[in-house]
């Protein structure tokens, strides 16, 4: 087991398209990942204006246990996490505390498991994706939206899995190009969940990213007659500083902080 907080130092970073990067976090020595698949991190930075913390699903696939975290973040206009890491040097250092999540494999394996994501909401699927490997899951479906081909990271690696793997779909959901490859489809992901022919039985849903889509993804799916716990959702909310948000928590820090209690039993 890692211990609550443990040092990071960044050891590469890679652009993944016009406004989305990854970076690769080496773990000080002695310290290796332990965690879920899917789980997430509270890193804290430093900048001028002093501390301040952001939360950033893993994104390892080459490596999943290690000492490597690889983050991917999409640029966010006067977000203080982004002017700091799009401008930063290799070296960067920064305090981290984890795991925390329950976007994880279920315990129980069901008929058919749907992955749904947009844009960088496919961050914490690409540990998952490597951890399917080990077998067990008869039926897997991504869905990722994106606005346009630019925007759809890890291509290669996704369209490669989707070849060497029976068990694998990939549905790539484009809101502003047309579909021409087979696994390419016009229109939004929740246009997909309705044409999937769900069965509340027998599948399990994990869905992140744009909250807008999970509330509405969640929405048709309890109409379909599923319960809470087979459709587990991790809205990312892409902070931006300002005056109110100093004043007051917000519900992603509030579940944060019950996430907390409940890990470490207080």
């Amino acid at each position: 087991m890692i211990d609550l907080m443990f040092t990071v130092r960044l050891e590469r970073v890679r652009t993944l398209s016009e406004s989305t990067k990854d970076f690769r976090f080496v773990c000080a020595a002695n310290t290796s990942l332990d965690y879920k698949p899917g789980q997430f991190y509270r890193f804290v930075f430093a900048d001028g204006q002093g501390e301040f913390e952001r939360s950033y699903s893993l994104c390892n696939f080459d490596e999943l246990y290690g000492q490597h975290m690889d983050l991917v973040i999409s640029e966010v206009g006067n977000g203080r996490a982004t002017n700091l890491l799009f401008n930063c040097q290799e070296g960067l250092e920064a305090n981290v505390t984890g795991p925390f999540g329950r976007l994880t494999l279920p315990e129980e394996v069901p008929g058919r498991l749907v992955m749904v994501a947009t844009s960088v909401g496919l961050a914490p699927y690409m540990p998952i994706l490597k951890e399917l490997e080990t077998g067990g899951f008869p039926e897997v479906v991504l869905l990722l939206g994106v606005r346009d081909r630019s925007e759809f990271i890890y291509s290669d690696v996704l369209k490669d899995y989707a070849e060497q793997h029976d068990y694998f779909e990939l549905r790539l959901c484009l809101s502003r190009e047309k579909a021409t490859a087979g696994y390419e489809h016009d229109g939004y992901v929740n246009t997909q969940i309705e044409r999937l022919d769900v069965n509340p039985d027998s599948d399990h849903f994990l869905l992140c990213g744009n909250p807008e889509m999970i509330d509405d993804a969640w929405g048709y799916l309890k109409e379909s007659g599923f319960k809470a716990k087979n459709v587990v959702r991790e809205k990312y909310v892409f902070a931006r500083e300002s005056r109110s948000s100093a004043k007051a928590l917000t519900v992603e820090q509030k579940q944060l902080i019950a996430d907390k209690l409940k890990k470490y039993g207080k």
